[in-house]
């Protein structure tokens, strides 16, 4: 569950958590923390950090030794604060050793992680979320002081074209983020309690079975926020809000453009500046009717054929499937693989055509 933390009275009880380190360094001019989460003792410790970070985005992890969700949890903030560690500083405090701090920190449940920069609760989460979900608050709230990083990346990864967002029974799933026009694979490993999920939206659902994992698969066709909802033996009860699917617009990178395009300009663009013009559908759909001169990479294959394509990666390329879905995956694995210039056709094959434009078949 995730909590906003302004009230300025919570601070006046904390008031900052510092290690040694911390307390030797002058306030405005804090290095970025090297890449690990470091254990914190002591209210004194509280205020000689929150003194001193100044800007700095600051992570707080809440345990216990006796918290088994905790023990899911540890690992993975250890994960990301090596590989986050540029942009926030990351803690954990030990609620039996350091009780005050914990109450000072408004600690209700754990695991219990606080986001804070500047002396301000930012925000916080209650539980274990997937990994996703904690880079991408850093992500949002680093975004805030440097615009330039990205914020809204997606859960999960791209397996041969589909977006697989992998939980366990311990991760509260919360905010899943997507963009339209993936097809999404939600895996929820072996869980060991009898519930169903059920996404109405997608009218799609699955039912636990012992031993197995729990998987939905949708497609993500329209921008937009759906609900997930959780039948049967669920932690927050039967028929529970189990999270949600946020499907987001993708808008390419900050090394890489990205523009849609109707039929007409997608027109245009070939004929001034005669671009790569890929086609990400099935060899039976090609061969139905392609583009002229399109070349055919379906987008199952498009991560293992990249090659064929490389002297491409600073020219335009235009990318197409039927609908605009499926180009749109294409296009974050060109992004994510330094092709610069990426162009898709929004309305797809089906959009060329209603605009009667000529397809060559063959």
């Amino acid at each position: 569950m995730r909590r906003a933390m302004g009230r300025a009275a919570w601070w006046a009880a904390v008031l900052g958590l510092a290690c040694a380190a911390w307390g030797a360094q002058k306030a405005g001019a804090v290095k970025p923390a090297a890449p690990a989460v470091r254990e914190l003792n002591g209210l004194d410790n509280v205020k000689r950090l929150l003194d001193t970070a100044g800007q700095r985005l600051l992570v707080f992890e809440m345990y216990a030794d006796w918290c088994m969700p905790c023990r899911v949890l540890s690992p993975m903030i250890e994960r990301i604060a090596a590989e986050q560690g540029a942009k926030a500083s990351f803690y954990k405090v030990n609620i039996d050793r350091n009780p005050d701090v914990a109450g000072g920190f408004g600690t209700q449940g754990i695991p219990f992680v606080v986001f804070v920069r500047d002396k301000v609760g930012l925000e916080a989460l209650t539980g274990v979320h997937p990994a996703d979900t904690y880079v991408r608050l850093i992500n949002r709230l680093s975004a805030e002081q440097s615009p330039a990083l990205d914020a809204d990346a997606p859960n999960g990864e791209l397996r041969e074209g589909v977006r697989v967002i992998g939980l366990t029974t311990d991760m509260a799933p919360g905010d899943l983020y997507v963009y339209r026009g993936e097809t999404v694979r939600i895996i929820v490993e072996k869980p060991a309690i009898h519930y169903s999920i059920n996404i109405p939206a997608y009218n799609t659902s699955a039912q636990a079975a012992p031993g197995k994992d729990l998987e939905v698969t949708f497609k993500a066709e329209e921008v937009g926020v759906f609900p997930i909802y959780c039948n049967g033996d669920c932690p927050a009860g039967d028929g529970s809000t189990y999270g949600q699917v946020i499907v987001m617009q993708y808008k390419g990178t900050k090394s890489s453009s990205f523009t849609e395009l109707t039929a007409v300009e997608a027109a245009e663009l070939i004929a001034r500046e005669k671009p790569l013009v890929l086609d990400v559908r099935t060899p039976k759909e090609y061969y139905e009717g392609h583009l002229a001169d399109a070349t055919l990479i379906p987008v199952q294959q498009l991560d293992g054929r990249l090659a064929e394509i490389a002297a491409h990666k600073d020219k335009p390329v235009l990318v197409y499937c039927r609908s605009g879905n499926r180009s749109t995956v294409a296009a974050q694995i060109l992004a994510r693989n330094g092709f610069t210039r990426i162009y898709n056709l929004r309305p797809g094959v089906k959009g060329w055509r209603d605009a009667g434009r000529p397809l060559v078949t063959k």
